[in-house]
């Protein structure tokens, strides 16, 4: 296949895969493994009993059900660790998680889960509860169960962050949070491949990152009891999410919307950012209400705005998330520059990946001035970065490997999206990704299809006139997600739809 062409093909996928029965537990209640809860085969799949009761019940305890997170733990460990998350109301119940490595032998108490109250205006009062999982053997398969006052009312199984010399298969799709039909087919699909985890480039949830919209426009899609077309799947129970800063995500302060700022309520991403003080000039404000900014704080603890950006590894690779879109920050900022140097440089990851939630290089026809984080490229292309993975537009789009150069230098502030930044490109033409599969340059990917039904510049699908010189697919006439599959020095990309169809395929190697 020729880098340029994009089809349009089933997967191959094994017929008629049915979950199979795991172990008894301790409670005699019949459990099923990571992979039966992820993977539906061609029907809908059942969770196991404990996690399905738990959601049926007229009292059912959760507000948003156990979801798995990374927690503050950017680099890898040669012990591993999980935090399992939970939302309740403010009763005074005892809560315990408990966990058994390898799915068998003793059950194991996790520390006391850490609390952060979420009292806001105009949502009722409710908690996070934080439990922190150790011990976990790199890539190894754990059971875990939550417990209220001495009762399982919750179970699932989940899977450790992988070691370095573990292969790795992640999703990417941004732009999702929408509620949408196709959302949640999207999640259907998505959790068929089994991921280690999903990463969100931005846009989690529409359209003001907002505690509201969170219940009725992300959970709904990533935690459902049951995994179909048409409810999602419960990707959150079993594998953790990643996720940056969109438009949407934090697009108001807090004097419009009391409940925004969900981000930092409810994710536990690394805090290894530069953006540590909510006075900085490059943090998102927010607002001047001081009831509601005194509430802010006390829900999101010592996360705003500094989970704003970060770094993780999982694997052989390295990822450095980006603010981008926040139009207070300043990517030509010295400090900025300097951290996001010395990140990229610091690892020995063979394999660089940048969540850049705005497109440095843009062919929609609907948003083209995108070319804000430009001010960034020459720092990506000095550390060896190897792929830029984008959200905003929502289509798919793939760059020829490139190497940019602006044709001025680039002073002051650049913080406004639409920020021209011209240049000149080399293009690596030679790459196909199948027989050429060594890229003399950085890939620039959006990936915005994973869940808004608004797609942009349909009608560019089979137009490549109206492309961009340095574009050489582009894909917009249906939601989709990124299937990343990482093995040594070699990874292979797939585009695959909301049906499962696979729309584009190509491999990339040292």
């Amino acid at each position: 296949m020729a880098f340029g062409l994009i089809n349009t093909k089933p997967i191959r996928t094994t017929p008629g895969v049915c979950p199979m029965s795991g172990p008894e537990t301790n409670e005699s209640q019949s459990e099923l493994s990571r992979r039966d809860v992820l993977r539906a085969g061609a029907g809908v799949l059942a969770l196991a009993p404990l996690s399905q009761a738990a959601g049926e019940k007229p009292g059912d305890p959760f507000l948003v059900k156990p979801y798995l997170q990374l927690g503050d733990a950017s680099r890898l460990l040669k012990s591993e660790q999980m935090v399992v998350s939970w939302q309740t109301g403010t009763d005074e119940s005892k809560w315990v998680v408990e966990f058994r490595p390898g799915r068998k032998g003793k059950w194991i108490a996790a520390g006391a889960p850490k609390i952060d109250p979420v009292v806001v205006s105009g949502i009722a009062p409710h908690w996070v509860f934080r439990a922190t999982l150790t011990g976990l053997a790199p890539g190894g398969e754990f059971e875990y169960r939550v417990r209220r006052n001495g009762n399982t009312v919750f179970a699932s199984t989940g899977r450790a962050r992988k070691s370095g010399s573990q292969s790795v298969r992640c999703v990417v799709m941004g732009d999702c949070g929408t509620g949408s039909p196709q959302q949640k087919r999207v999640a259907f699909q998505a959790a068929r491949i089994d991921p280690d985890f999903v990463l969100i480039p931005g846009d989690l949830v529409y359209s003001n990152g907002r505690i509201s919209e969170y219940r009725s426009s992300f959970w709904p899609a990533y935690s459902p009891d049951t995994a179909s077309p048409e409810s999602g799947a419960p990707l959150l129970r079993s594998v953790p999410f990643l996720g940056g800063l969109g438009q949407h995500d934090t697009g108001a302060t807090l004097d419009d919307y009391a409940d925004g700022f969900a981000f930092y309520m409810y994710w536990s991403f690394p805090l290894n950012g530069p953006v540590g003080d909510e006075g900085s000039a490059n943090a998102f404000p927010l607002g001047n209400n001081q009831e509601r900014r005194a509430a802010a704080f006390a829900a999101t603890g010592d996360r705003y705005p500094r989970m704003a950006n970060y770094s993780f590894d999982y694997g052989d690779s390295h990822w450095t998330v980006l603010d981008t879109w926040n139009p207070h920050i300043n990517w030509n900022d010295p400090m900025l520059r300097k951290w996001l140097r010395k990140d990229l440089e610091s690892t020995d990851a063979t394999w660089k990946f940048v969540s850049s939630y705005l497109p440095p290089f843009n062919s929609s026809t609907a948003y083209p001035h995108t070319q804000k984080m430009r001010v960034i490229v020459d720092i990506l292309q000095d550390t060896g970065v190897d792929i830029v993975f984008c959200g905003y537009a929502h289509s798919y789009q793939v760059t020829y490997p490139l190497r940019f150069t602006p044709t001025s230098k680039l002073d002051g502030p650049v913080r406004a999206a639409g920020h021209e930044i011209p240049g000149k490109f080399e293009l690596d033409k030679t790459f196909d990704g199948k027989t050429k599969t060594k890229a003399d340059g950085i890939l620039y990917i959006t990936t915005g299809g994973g869940g808004n039904a608004g797609l942009h510049s349909p009608e560019q699908t089979d137009n490549p006139k109206t492309w961009q010189p340095f574009t050489v697919k582009y894909n917009a006439s249906v939601n989709q997600f990124t299937d990343l599959r990482i093995n040594d020095d070699h990874l292979a990309l797939r585009q695959v739809d909301l049906n499962g169809n696979l729309i584009d395929e190509f491999r990339v190697s040292k």
